[in-house]
């Protein structure tokens, strides 16, 4: 590979230098990184003196695959972190000295790390009796699990940001001026943290914030824990700084003056973890603190004439003129799709994405974006790629475990294993699990033999055998289909004759003997037996945090997860899929989802360019991401000029990220109406008309 003498000066810099690296996307600042630490490690630079440290784990993948390819027999390795890592492996290492520092934890029991599943769990139920009993959040109308999980949002925003978990009420209250019954929500949301900050503290759990908050404490006021960093690291590359959180800028900013070489690479014009935290303008601080500061303008990735309708895109938005492409090089790259409905647009785009294909492009290379990516959409293009013949791939963040039919299919298999739990699965829910698992097995005759396989049963929980069925209803079914039923009712009797295991082991003796078996559902399906895998290390991690504290039989274990996923609490979401590569396959996903992969493609098709989603943010009644910053001063008011702007802030970097991730086109699609039947009257559809006025697209 060859690189640019702006990327050689920073590859082969003396080993004693601090250096600041900026620019846009698509610059080539991660590929002079990843070369950089390969010349440190050339230059005999000790690998376990090499701290490369990332916002999230998926933003390491190119560092990894260099790293796997180098030879490393007899030396160590760079240590690979994000500051959540850190935080954890600093707390199991120090947490006697902790104990001593921190005396609200009680007795000297070993800390217990929690998920984001366990946390929700016990949150659950210390705030539902005050909402059953004391009304709390009676005045808004939300799901459970949102409820809950803008609670940690709360907490973990106060952890990042380095102010105290009891300054939330107070920060919210400040800026609000709406009507004055929204106080009592932020003092019931505050409430709520502070009981179960409390209950942590007493059990010795830890949450996220917890685990963020001790150790960033620490690191200031135990000195023999900095020490630890500060001796064992010499060498820095961080990678995406400004999508990282303030508490790990102040960490790297302390680490600085004692490394012997750094190299710290910003982004501009980014910052798309900020509603998890992240804050662009702290990273752009540490600039002030190195040596050299270089920026990148040399685009490798963008096209002349996609760079210039960016350019008019944006001014366009921010209505700082009125341009018009006038047929000029800058509309090449870009075209309009219009339908009148999303049915006949996914049509089109999938044989436009299919004559892409035939004309050489591969299927990696293209993507389908939209703000929200709803189940019916996402079902419409997999099944319409398929039927050309097309591989696809997804992955949608907000989309919950307990949303996917195998999760249900294997809680109502593991229901019928254990009548003892004295669960008893509809008809409904068996006909479902019965699709799943049996393969072929159509709606009819599934539906039929889950009410004739419970409907002459004394015992809810029990299933008749295939040859107890009425002589009618075993032909409709087939022989075929009764039998792969028949071995699936007889593994679950010969199980239930033997003592329970845990939920996660039952999960992989099912998997594994039956399921995943010739004629079952999850034979070489590898998107269900992903989906197992993680449902498996849910409920693993689910029994060794809230199992351990409660104490729970295996029994009680399975009875509380198969609730709680019931009530939307647990299998909320799955972090893991982050990592995992879409492959050579068409990536359907959500634009920021996308964003947060840093990978550029050749092609990019933009659903529902008319909506809203581009850039307002959900409505969250208990807290405001940009109120609880660092950068937010204490009694500014959040008026609607505020939302306005920071509206178009959004959807301005949104759309930069996307097109300089872009080498060769951008189709913008667009149909009469949403999802929902609302016109489409967006910004991006506003900026999108004036600048393309002029050539008349359909």
């Amino acid at each position: 590979m060859e690189f640019s003498n702006s990327q050689l000066q920073i590859i082969e810099s003396p080993l004693d230098s601090r250096i600041f690296l900026s620019g846009p996307a698509g610059t080539g600042k991660s590929a002079a990184g990843i070369e950089r630490l390969k010349y440190l490690l050339q230059s005999g630079v000790p690998g376990h003196e090499i701290l490369l440290l990332f916002p999230q784990r998926n933003l390491s993948l190119g560092y990894l695959e260099t790293l796997d390819s180098l030879d490393f027999s007899g030396s160590s390795k760079p240590v690979f972190a994000t500051y959540g890592g850190l935080a954890k492996r600093g707390i199991e290492l120090f947490w006697p000295l902790l104990l001593n520092n921190y005396p609200h934890f009680t007795g000297d029991s070993p800390p217990v790390f929690l998920t984001l599943e366990s946390s929700l769990y016990f949150l659950s139920k210390l705030v539902e009796p005050l909402i059953l009993e004391e009304g709390y959040f009676s005045s808004i109308t939300i799901q459970r699990n949102r409820l809950y999980s803008q609670i940690l949002d709360n907490l973990n925003k106060a952890a990042v940001h380095g102010f105290s978990h009891t300054e939330i009420s107070e920060r919210l209250l400040s800026s609000w001026i709406g009507d004055t019954t929204q106080s009592l929500v932020y003092q019931h949301a505050q409430n709520a943290a502070n009981l179960f900050r409390d209950y942590c503290y007493s059990n010795n759990l830890l949450d996220f914030s917890l685990q963020v908050e001790i150790f960033s404490k620490s690191l200031r006021s135990v000195p023999l824990i900095f020490n630890q960093y500060q001796t064992q690291y010499k060498y820095l590359i961080y990678d995406n700084s400004e999508e990282d959180i303030p508490v790990c800028h102040d960490f790297v900013s302390s680490l600085l003056p004692e490394l012997i070489s750094a190299l710290i690479i910003f982004d501009d014009d980014a910052g798309y973890r900020s509603f998890l935290g992240a804050s662009p303008s702290n990273a752009r601080k540490l600039s002030l603190e190195c040596e050299h500061q270089v920026r990148f303008t040399d685009n490798f990735t963008l096209s002349e004439s996609l760079s210039k309708f960016s350019s008019h895109l944006i001014s366009a938005l921010d209505r700082s003129s009125r341009p018009v492409i006038n047929n000029s090089s800058a509309s090449q790259s870009i075209s309009v799709n219009y339908r009148a409905s999303h049915s006949q647009m996914v049509t089109s785009v999938a044989e436009n994405i299919s004559s892409l294909i035939k004309s050489g492009t591969s299927p990696g290379e293209i993507v389908i974006l939209a703000p929200f990516l709803s189940d019916a959409l996402r079902f419409m293009f997999i099944t319409e790629l398929d039927r050309l013949g097309i591989s696809s791939s997804t992955h949608r963040p907000s989309r919950a475990l307990r949303d996917e039919p195998v999760t249900h299919c294997l809680l109502t298999l593991a229901a019928f294993a254990h009548p003892q739990w004295n669960i008893h699965p509809s008809a409904h829910d068996l006909t479902f699990a019965l699709l799943q698992s049996i393969a072929e097995l159509d709606l009819t005759r599934a539906y039929i033999l889950s009410r004739q396989s419970l409907k002459h049963q004394n015992n809810p929980v029990k299933l008749s055998d295939f040859e107890s069925l009425p002589s009618p209803f075993q032909d409709r079914i087939t022989y075929y289909f009764g039998n792969r039923y028949q071995e699936l009712i007889n593994w679950i009797v010969e199980y239930a004759k033997q003592p329970p295991l845990p939920l996660d082991y039952f999960f992989i003796h099912l998997f594994g003997e039956v399921l995943s078996q010739p004629g079952f559902g999850f034979h070489d399906d590898i998107s269900k037996a992903t989906i197992t895998n993680q449902i498996i290390q849910s409920v693993q991690n689910f029994r060794l945090s809230a199992g351990v504290v409660q104490r729970f039989t295996p029994d009680q274990l399975g009875v509380e997860y198969y609730k709680m996923v019931k009530a939307g609490v647990l299998a909320n979401q799955y972090l893991q899929s982050w990592t995992q590569s879409p492959g050579n396959s068409v990536y359907l996903a959500p634009a920021y989802t996308f964003l947060l992969n840093n990978r550029p493609v050749d092609y990019q098709f933009w659903l529902d360019v008319g909506s809203r989603g581009w850039y307002e943010r959900i409505f969250q009644p208990l807290t405001n991401p940009h109120v609880l910053h660092r950068d937010w001063k204490i009694g500014n008011q959040w008026h609607d000029i505020e939302e306005q702007k920071h509206n178009l802030e959004s959807m301005v970097t949104l759309s930069t990220g996307l097109i300089r991730r872009c080498r060769k086109g951008i189709t913008f699609c667009l149909t009469e109406a949403d999802e929902h039947g609302y016109e489409q009257k967006g910004l991006l559809i506003q900026a999108l008309n004036e600048i393309l006025s002029s050539r008349g697209a359909s």
